[in-house]
């Protein structure tokens, strides 16, 4: 089994750290987050991996070479344009032609039990397989309805403007939960054969709500484990908090606080916090719950919560944040700024 993960996307919600890289490559804990994935598939006999690139795609290559010092093999399926992510699978299995591909989309930081969900997958004869989680209505995901056997019975996709107002309106708990798509689906040639190759294609909001429609065997099962979806900046503090607290498993040599870094010993650093390379943490600052990459100096008595901070950004003396904010490479906030 060959496994490919979709790692094309624009990272719009994630602007501005995504104008120069792709979110894939995002550090969680101080690691490219995309090395979360790559562990995951390895640790389940995966070991031969196609990426199926996009935006900044260069940077991914340049970060995993051939995959030898990730002890895996790495092949690289570029989009010359955007073509969805049935499209970007389809060009992406043309490297492993009559094989069962087992996709990740690229955003997806879960600890997952795949070789369980290959099983459920065999048990059944299915042809497509969607690992599934439980979430609380309203969302923005695709919504399931299965037999009690995991057979999907119907899919429903919201629109963007369904997600748009979902994001900016977010309500109270309902009490009501959906199965959504937790974006790990495992494959059969035959329906990547099904996926046109002339244009753009969702496997959303096309793919699978034509197989269903049609009798294919299309299953659902939801593995336990940790699941999060990584587009959004709080969702981003999320991921380094998870695997900070190790609430998400990985083998991944993770670090809470990069090499060189120097921090004022009167400073407080909660263990949410994660601190790149080189950074500088003067007297008397408090951080909790924030991210700063590379070269990020914080200037005295600062108190900063959930906030992100890009490489090369200054913070001066007394700056204050509340959860939220996120600052561009470079960026310099003046003493005594309230973020």
């Amino acid at each position: 089994m060959k496994g490919i993960i979709i790692a094309g996307g624009f990272g719009t919600r994630l602007r501005p750290l995504t104008y120069d890289r792709p979110k894939h490559l995002l550090p969680v804990a101080n690691r490219p987050f995309l090395e979360y994935q790559v562990a995951l598939l390895k640790r389940h006999g995966v070991s031969d991996i196609i990426f199926a690139t996009n935006y900044q795609a260069h940077q991914i290559e340049a970060h995993f070479g051939d995959g030898s010092r990730f002890g895996v093999t790495m092949r690289y399926a570029l989009e010359k344009e955007p073509l969805g992510t049935a499209g970007a699978i389809r060009n992406a299995a043309a490297l492993a032609p009559d094989e069962t591909v087992l996709v990740f989309n690229g955003d997806i930081l879960t600890d997952f039990d795949l070789s369980e969900i290959v099983q459920f997958h065999c048990m059944r004869g299915a042809r497509a397989t969607i690992a599934l989680r439980t979430v609380e209505r309203p969302h923005p995901f695709g919504a399931l309805q299965t037999e009690p056997d995991g057979r999907v019975l119907s899919w429903h996709e919201p629109s963007d403007e369904e997600k748009r107002r979902v994001a900016e309106n977010p309500a109270g708990p309902s009490g009501k939960h959906d199965f959504i798509n937790a974006g790990v689906y495992i494959l059969e040639p035959e329906v990547i054969a099904r996926i046109p190759t002339d244009r753009p294609v969702s496997i959303e909001r096309e793919t699978y709500p034509q197989l269903i429609g049609q009798g294919c065997p299309v299953y659902g099962f939801a593995p336990l484990g940790f699941w999060l979806d990584i587009g959004r900046p709080d969702q981003y503090l999320a991921a380094n908090a998870a695997v900070l607290s190790r609430m998400v498993r990985t083998e991944v040599p993770y670090r809470p606080i990069g090499e060189g870094v120097q921090i004022a010993p009167d400073a407080e650093v909660d263990a949410a916090t994660c601190i790149g390379d080189g950074a500088v943490i003067e007297s008397g600052c408090r951080l909790k719950g924030c991210v700063l990459l590379r070269n990020v100096r914080v200037g005295r008595n600062a108190a900063l919560t959930g906030l992100i901070a890009d490489e090369d950004t200054q913070i001066g003396d007394d700056v204050t944040s509340r959860p939220g904010p996120v600052l561009a490479r470079g960026s310099m906030v003046a003493r005594g700024t309230r973020l």
